[in-house]
């Protein structure tokens, strides 16, 4: 994880965040960061890609929102506690470009 985030990254990444709920339009910042984070350090694609697109999906298992329509999103003072804050909406557009797969329809209802 670190050859690929660097330290700072990997023991930091968390601090700040903002609970979904605080976030405009309910983006689940902090859960999107873990994913990309475990995804592109860890080669955990396909596992990172299976929550992400839960988001939203799942009630109290996965709350909040992607981050499919963050650079619409004003997160202006949002980030202030984060070490990251510059980074981050970069970051959250890479992973939804790295982990969004468009919804499949459930069996049950074709």
């Amino acid at each position: 994880m670190k050859q690929a985030l660097g330290e700072d990254w990997c023991q930091r990444w968390f601090e700040g965040l903002p609970q979904y709920v605080d976030v405009p339009g309910q983006v689940n910042i902090l859960e999107i960061l873990r994913l990309w984070t475990y995804a592109k350090s860890l080669d955990l694609l396909g596992w990172g890609k299976m929550r992400y697109n839960l988001l939203g999906q799942g009630d109290h298992w996965f709350p909040g929102a992607n981050a499919g329509g963050i650079q619409k999103i004003k997160l202006d003072g949002t980030l202030n506690r984060s070490p990251f804050a510059d980074r981050i909406p970069a970051i959250l557009q890479e992973a939804h470009e790295m982990l969004y797969d468009k919804p499949v329809e459930r069996l049950s209802r074709s």
